[in-house]
């Protein structure tokens, strides 16, 4: 009798923990890349608001679209090196040089998008005034953290 008790303890224990993770895994999760695509759209939102010139409003959300470019070529460059890492490894008969010459070259990608895409957000960032900046603050904190998550789900 009590082991009967123990296995269908064992067994409601089981459903209920499949219950609880297959209530996490939702089928209205939101991909990273379009929670980064919506906290854009807020960023110009708030630009929009917080920005009464027209003038650098248009340049400011023109630099918003900027700096989205910058990181989508960022994220469509890390696909595709670790697309060709993935080739590099699989294939034992690579040179040694040519997996070395492949690594230089990511190096200067690296640091080339590195270079682009801070130059966009310190350009952004310059275009509006220190009052305008405190405004649209949590909104461009919000663009930038999504965009590394998009990054980083990769």
């Amino acid at each position: 009798m009590n082991m009967r008790i123990g296995i269908g303890i064992g067994t409601l224990a089981l459903v209920l923990v499949a219950s609880a993770l297959s209530g996490c895994a939702s089928k209205d999760d939101v991909a990273p890349v379009d929670v980064e695509k919506q906290a854009f759209e807020d960023l110009r939102a708030a630009i929009v608001e917080a920005i009464t010139d027209p003038v650098r409003e248009a340049e400011t959300i023109r630099l918003v679209g900027v700096l989205e470019e910058d990181l989508a070529a960022l994220r469509s460059n890390i696909t595709a090196r670790k697309i060709h890492v993935r080739e590099l490894n699989a294939n034992y008969d690579t040179p040694r040089a040519e997996i070395e010459a492949y690594f230089a070259d990511v190096e200067a990608e690296v640091q080339d998008h590195k270079r682009r895409v801070s130059g966009s957000n310190r350009a952004l960032l310059a275009n509006v005034t220190p009052e305008e900046r405190s405004a649209i603050a949590k909104s461009h904190t919000r663009a930038m953290n999504a965009a590394i998550k998009t990054i980083q789900s990769i």
